[in-house]
């Protein structure tokens, strides 16, 4: 049926909600949902009627069409609040979910935001979805309601961390009670935790903190704090943190976790200072047991020119790795030190008569960089 037909007969299709074949009234609600936007305001209040039918799918296919139409959800706001009591998970996050297309949820931020400590996970996390269209003075009231209320659920303490996620002010206004929550008995919590802090500009203003997590017992929670303070978009900042907290950070370079070495090692690379404080600690990470970290450590070590050069014989031996990524990795850190190359050609021409045609194409690319090495 086009359009035009349901608006002409619209009156015919809406009366067809209150039939008693409940599989007759799902059709005539979808049928109205390819009705223009006149046909759902002159006949809200029918609609508005079906949020109360005894039959879920019922509730909940009325709420989806009203999602379709900003205005009649305007008209009808309060009757599609009151289905956030609804006994169906389903219907009351349909009911969210209808509010959410309103840009403040009308009058309602009270009501969604009493549904952050509903007893069903559902219900919470639907509700954080329709607050993300809220303002500002919303989201911290709702940090308050969720902070005041006491269950074990951890999904309620996501809650209240998702609230000041939305918004960086709000971050730093909640400042502690994200900050608390980086030592949640739950893993996922204080990855949330750190994930949400990280998300605000002033993120490293708790430096001290983030570098704490370094030594959870979670790998995930570990690299979640490495991941914040090498990607700070507060440059200045995060010279300052990486300078102080450098040796804590050099630490993870011999964590048990490949992701977590990598993860340090990238961090370091943002500070020139803490490459060249710790130049041997990255440069043992040539050895490491994965080829993600002995590429990270070359790559990283491009700040460092003089420990390029110190360290030139280790880094050409890199030439012969049986790994391209390493490989390449050495030949872009020489091709930045021709003093390097200099310096140690007699290792590089050997490496002509490597039995690895590979080996021997990198040997040759190297040279290239500096012709005074073959003569």
């Amino acid at each position: 049926i086009s359009p035009a037909a349901i608006l002409r007969d619209g009156a015919e299709i809406v009366q067809l909600l209150e039939h008693s074949n409940i599989s007759v009234s799902l059709a005539a609600l979808e049928l109205l949902r390819r009705s223009p936007d006149a046909v759902l305001q002159q006949h809200g209040a029918e609609i508005i009627q079906r949020l109360q039918h005894h039959d879920r799918s019922v509730r909940e296919a009325a709420l989806g069409l009203l999602r379709t139409s900003p205005n009649a959800v305007s008209l009808h706001g309060a009757a599609i609040v009151s289905k956030l009591d609804d006994p169906e998970v389903a219907v009351r996050q349909a009911a969210l979910r209808t509010l959410q297309i309103l840009p403040r949820a009308l009058q309602h931020n009270a009501a969604i935001v009493s549904r952050l400590t509903n007893s069903s996970f559902a219900g919470r996390h639907a509700a954080r979805g329709t607050l993300r269209k809220s303002s500002g003075a919303e989201l911290k009231r709702g940090a308050a309601i969720v902070r005041q209320h006491e269950n074990p659920d951890r999904s309620v303490h996501k809650a209240e961390l998702d609230l000041p996620r939305l918004s960086p002010s709000a971050v730093s206004q909640d400042g502690a009670a994200i900050l608390r929550k980086l030592d949640d008995p739950e893993v996922a919590v204080r990855q949330t935790a750190l994930t949400t802090l990280g998300e605000s500009p002033d993120a490293l203003q708790h430096g001290a903190a983030i570098v704490n997590k370094l030594d959870d017992s979670a790998v995930v929670v570990r690299h979640a704090a490495l991941r914040i303070l090498g990607e700070s978009s507060d440059a200045a900042m995060q010279r300052i943190v990486l300078k102080k907290h450098s040796p804590a950070i050099v630490h993870k370079l011999d964590d048990p976790e490949v992701v977590v070495r990598e993860a340090a090692l990238t961090t370091l690379g943002k500070s020139r200072g803490a490459v060249l404080q710790h130049c041997a600690a990255i440069i043992s990470k040539l050895d490491d047991s994965a080829v993600v970290v002995q590429r990270a450590a070359l790559m990283i070590l491009r700040k460092s020119p003089a420990a390029t050069l110190q360290h030139g014989a280790v880094i050409i031996r890199r030439l012969e790795h049986q790994d391209t990524r390493v490989r390449e990795a050495a030949l872009a850190l020489l091709r930045v030190s021709p003093d390097a190359v200099l310096q140690h050609s007699t290792a590089i021409v050997h490496l002509l008569a490597h039995s690895d045609e590979a080996v021997r194409q990198a040997a040759l690319a190297v040279l290239m960089i500096s012709p005074a090495a073959i003569l």
